[in-house]
């Protein structure tokens, strides 16, 4: 089977990647690698395919979240627990470079499907499973979602909200960027030994990251860096409201930032406070508190630029979609939804190698096409849809 995609103009130009991943840490994965110029056949459920689209809002008849993560890929509808479909996609894993899983550990094993067998007939394939637990641990069967894992892993507990459920998935995007570090470097191994390997990223370890220096310090029996210094704890570094209800973040932890900070606000005399985590610090952050709030945000944040201070509003996200520090419009693009309607996502996390391809694919629209290339037909056990990209 030969690419229809290869791009040798991008860093992954030429790979190909099956994908048999569902919902998030997989997408996150797969959007990178796409960025990177891989080919990436995705293999759907013929009924629903993918859970994410289905989540809305809807847009160009596909949730937009599916959109985010998956334009420029090919849709293929094959059933892996129907006999048929399995040998299908075992051979498509036997022309891929990398292949992308996150069924429950043991579920791939019993459609023949699983990372040893496929890597016999293929040895210079990569795997990466992204189970929920390590298959080899004692929860390895347990259920869980993105919740469960930061809770599990203290993450949760030390976010700082007690009963807050973060609006964003920490345990699932930092599993798919963890998961594309590995594939990367898997694949330049691949280059020096000729062989494939199998990698594991189970969703359980994926806060682990973001908790390493405080729990360092921790085990070291205090907090530090992490815990007061970064954490709130001093007066230098934290977040304040100011008289329009508009927030300003302040990182002046440069005893030079923090002088000429409380020197603009004519509190020259808490310049040696503002790294202090106890008594004097709070009382200096106090006075900072109460001077921010008697103008508007705007205010403030004109005589910090003016000084070159680490001042910051605290913006919208409609506010950050616009600002040019963070590339304007260049932080959203433009596709093209399974409809032909255009729709909006967020840029290419990698601007200096954006997506060649800005088209969603509708569900099952590439199968008759990558079953052509195989040379197995386009009719399969799980009754896939036989539209083609057009």
């Amino acid at each position: 089977m030969e690419s229809r995609q290869h791009d040798t103009g991008r860093p992954l130009g030429g790979i190909t990647v099956l994908d048999l991943s569902r919902m998030l840490p997989g997408a996150v994965l797969v959007r990178q690698l796409v960025d990177l110029g891989a080919r990436v056949i995705k293999v759907e459920d013929a009924l629903t395919g993918d859970p994410m689209r289905l989540v809305p809002p809807m847009a160009g008849g596909t949730g937009v979240g599916f959109a985010a993560f998956f334009r420029g890929v090919e849709s293929v509808c094959l059933d892996p627990r129907q006999e048929e479909d399995a040998r299908t996609i075992r051979r498509l894993a036997r022309n891929a470079d990398v292949l992308v899983e996150s069924y429950r550990p043991g579920t791939m094993e019993r459609w023949g499907l699983g990372p040893d067998e496929l890597r016999v007939a293929n040895p210079s394939l990569v795997v990466c499973s992204i189970p929920g637990y390590d298959p080899d641990g004692p929860c390895a069967g347990e259920a869980g979602h993105d919740l469960n894992f930061i809770a599990r892993a203290g993450l949760l507990d030390h976010l700082g909200t007690p009963d807050a459920v973060p609006t964003v998935q920490l345990a699932d995007f930092t599993a798919g960027l963890l998961a594309a570090n590995a594939v990367l470097a898997a694949l330049v191994e691949r280059g020096h030994s000729g062989t494939g390997t199998k990698l594991t990223v189970p969703l359980a370890r994926a806060p682990l990251p973001w908790l390493s220096w405080t729990t360092a310090e921790h085990l070291a029996g205090g907090a530090g860096a992490a815990g007061l210094l970064l954490g709130g704890g001093v007066p230098s570094y934290r977040v304040y409201a100011c008289a329009d209800d508009r927030r300003v973040a302040l990182g002046a932890l440069e005893p030079k930032f923090w002088a000429r900070f409380v020197a603009m606000l004519g509190l020259e005399h808490l310049a040696g406070a503002g790294l202090d985590p106890g008594h004097e610090g709070d009382a200096a952050a106090t006075e900072v508190a109460r001077v921010l709030a008697a103008e508007p945000a705007a205010h403030w944040l004109r005589q910090a630029r003016e000084l070159g201070l680490p001042l910051t509003l605290v913006a919208t996200l409609d506010e950050a979609l616009t600002d040019p520090c963070l590339g304007g419009h260049g932080i959203r693009e433009t596709v093209l939804g399974p409809d032909g309607s255009e729709l909006e996502i967020p840029g290419p996390w990698l601007p200096m190698h954006p997506s060649g391809s800005r088209r969603v694919p509708g569900l099952g629209e590439d199968t008759a096409a990558v079953l052509e290339e195989l040379g197995a037909g386009s009719g399969t056990a799980a009754g896939t849809p036989s539209t083609t990209r057009s």
